[in-house]
């Protein structure tokens, strides 16, 4: 009798085929609401028009989000779940210099390979920020302040082993001074056409020469010797 019921509450090969084609089709509304979002801007965009984007009847979209506001929190929310861990997987290295290393690099590489959604969780929608819906007590700390606070941590630790020259002693500056030329190169190559960047430095340089160099800069700037930290960080690709 116990195997029969577990037999039958298993769920049906059909049920998990709706389940499926649902979460399918949640994620290429996420896709084209990105996009739409990013080009059309967030206030001209409806779920009326990303339904007729995806050949979809209006109301079959509102039976996955209930509004747009609902749409954009899932997209923020498995954005960051992704990002977060992208991020996670470096940290199997000791030494905290290779840490800081291999975490910039898996930033960068998540970013420009996902550059609608990077755009999209580092300015999300003015009327999102408007929003009064009280925040929950348990609620996440966003993305970019708890790598931040990560990195500032790995700081810490590198200038305690006496890995930083001496007067690098304001861990919290020195983390954000390298979080900002992280996110300064990413937004370069994600944000600026390859004829703009010709215009602006008379050369478009691959997103891999300017991420060697700001790895330069910081290994040759900051550390008092880099013969503890091993060399040639793995190529990003596009």
């Amino acid at each position: 009798m116990e195997e029969y019921i577990s037999v039958e509450s298993q769920p049906s090969v059909s049920r998990l085929r709706r389940e499926r084609e649902r979460e399918e089709l949640k994620e290429r509304i996420m896709d084209v609401a990105r996009e739409m979002f990013l080009c059309e801007g967030y206030e001209a965009v409806t779920l009326r028009k990303i339904a007729l984007a995806i050949e979809y009847t209006p109301g079959y979209i509102y039976k996955l989000f209930k509004d747009k506001q609902e749409l954009i929190e899932a997209i923020l929310h498995k954005d960051t779940e992704d990002l977060r861990a992208h991020l996670l997987q470096c940290l199997t290295q000791d030494n905290p210099v290779e840490r800081i290393l291999e975490m910039a690099r898996h930033y960068s590489a998540w970013a420009i390979t996902h550059p609608n959604h990077y755009r999209l969780m580092l300015f999300p929608p003015p009327a999102w920020a408007e929003q009064k819906r009280p925040l929950l007590p348990q609620a996440a700390v966003p993305i970019e302040r708890e790598a931040l606070n990560v990195l500032t941590e790995l700081v810490k630790k590198a200038m305690r082993m006496g890995q930083f020259k001496k007067k690098y002693s304001d861990p919290t500056l020195v983390a954000a001074t390298l979080w900002a030329g992280i996110i300064g190169a990413v937004l370069i190559e994600i944000s600026i056409d390859p004829k703009g960047r010709i215009g602006v430095a008379g050369k478009d340089n691959a997103f891999n020469d300017r991420f060697d160099t700001l790895r330069e800069v910081f290994l040759d700037g900051f550390l008092m010797e880099r013969s503890s930290v091993k060399s040639g960080t793995p190529r990003l690709r596009k």
